[in-house]
């Protein structure tokens, strides 16, 4: 069965489409960037992984982007101190390959005989995974959230290799696909699931006849590392003399609903400094675009001098990344993006810098952490220490006062300490599970 799938009508209709599309994600800058490595040379893996007894590498952990490229590295310094494990980890983006580089010095010196090693994940076309596995042929594959791509689970299969996910959820879309081929997913099915709630791991077993459990998300373990953390000092690179308004990790979906509503925040703060973080540094032509239509007056923050004092009633663009944490312990009140249709992102940032978050009304991909569909525990919003909006205009009077509060940031850490405690431990468990399949692999 395994041997036949890539010669089945969908998996023939899905290399011609990638055929097809390839020239248009040559043109994309983000898979621009690494596009030989994409494509898996011959030499994919040199000088890293030598093959050893048929086996590259023992785990390939494949991460999406940023954000999950910091679970991965949560997981591996969870492996044990002697470990000698050989672990591969691909990520699509670059800003998941930076994360990723920069913490291997620090795993090398934690985990002194363990190797990792990262690259940008393969194309999914059947011909390029398949080579890929092949010269990886690892004995395990991690894959983190929503990683589910066909032809890397079809060649897996191929090789008897078992796919575990890890920090599992799934969206509408993919629960939709496998609808449509309820017997590629049996075929194709990963052979454990790590689900974040109770509604993720109902929606697994409905697509894949594999073993599905619920796990604590990762996500919490990296706030709580935050949280371990002196409170962050209110600082940032420009001057200003009021409060800052910080509009963090917006995406497509804000571009045409936030904008209109800044003016407002002038109007009652005219010393207010309004910083828009864009999810994707792709998109920051597009937000310059739109306020400038509005007259809003925006500055790249890479054109702003050091210490310079931004100038009132302009709005400040971030176009660097990894600045979050920092921006998050300057602002007086907090917007996280992606919201209004698009699922949500991390709001549990600036929970850890003792902000409480102020969302929009789409925020499916963050259930886990609202505690939706689970009554044995309060959810952010039931512990006071998340405000979602139900429209642009609710997200600026949130906001506002917000910015007139007099809340402790500490106080309000440590309340989000207390709530975040039962739920920790999944790093943990994932690097624990990882092990013990390869250990049962080399038995």
């Amino acid at each position: 069965m395994a041997a036949s799938l890539f010669s089945r009508p969908f998996f023939r209709a899905y290399g011609a489409l990638w055929s097809l599309a390839r020239p248009l994600l040559k043109r994309s800058s983000r898979l621009a960037d690494g596009w030989q490595e994409r494509l898996i040379p011959e030499n994919w893996l040199e000088p890293d992984f030598p093959s050893s007894d048929g086996h590259a590498v023992d785990v390939w952990i494949q991460a999406a982007s940023g954000g999950e490229a910091r679970l991965a590295v949560a997981v591996c310094r969870h492996f044990s101190a002697s470990s000698s494990l050989r672990i591969l980890v691909t990520t699509w983006t670059r800003q998941g390959r930076d994360v990723l580089e920069q913490a291997i010095p620090a795993l090398r010196q934690s985990h002194p005989q363990m190797t990792v090693a990262v690259r940008f994940a393969p194309f999914d076309h059947p011909d390029t995974v398949r080579r890929a596995v092949s010269l990886a042929s690892p004995r395990l594959v991690a894959l983190l959230e929503t990683e589910l791509w066909p032809g890397l689970l079809a060649a897996c299969r191929e090789k008897n290799i078992p796919v575990h996910v890890f920090n599992g959820r799934i969206n509408s879309s993919t629960a939709h696909f496998g609808k449509l081929f309820p017997s590629l997913m049996a075929d194709i099915s990963p052979s454990a699931i790590y689900a974040i709630s109770r509604y993720d791991k109902k929606s697994f077993s409905s697509m894949f006849p594999c073993p599905v459990e619920v796990m604590h998300n990762i996500k919490f373990d990296l706030a709580a590392g935050a949280l371990s953390e002196p409170l962050a000092r209110q600082s940032h690179s420009f001057s200003t003399s009021g409060p800052v308004f910080l509009f963090a990790s917006v995406r497509q979906c804000e571009e045409t609903r936030i904008p209109g509503q800044l003016s407002r925040i002038y109007r009652a703060v005219p010393n207010a400094a309004v910083i828009v973080v864009p999810r994707h540094l792709h998109r920051v032509p597009a937000w310059k675009s739109v306020l400038e239509d509005l007259a809003l007056m925006p500055v790249l923050v890479s054109e702003l001098a050091q210490g310079r004092s931004l100038p009132r009633k302009h709005v400040l663009i971030w176009d660097r990344f990894g600045d979050l944490p920092q921006l998050y312990a300057s602002a007086r009140a907090v917007f996280v993006g992606g919201s209004f249709g698009q699922g949500g992102q991390n709001f549990l940032e600036a929970l850890a810098a003792g902000r409480v978050p102020c969302i929009g009304p789409s925020a499916h991909n963050f259930l886990w952490a609202m505690g939706n569909g689970d009554g044995s525990m309060p959810s952010l919003k039931e512990a006071g220490l998340l405000n979602v909006a139900h429209t642009p205009k609710d997200v600026i009077d949130i906001m506002l006062r917000q910015a007139a509060s007099t809340y402790d940031r500490q106080e309000i850490r440590n309340r989000f300490q207390d709530w975040i405690t039962p739920r920790l431990g999944g790093a943990a468990a994932s690097a624990r599970l990882i092990a013990e399949a390869v250990r049962t692999s080399r038995s």
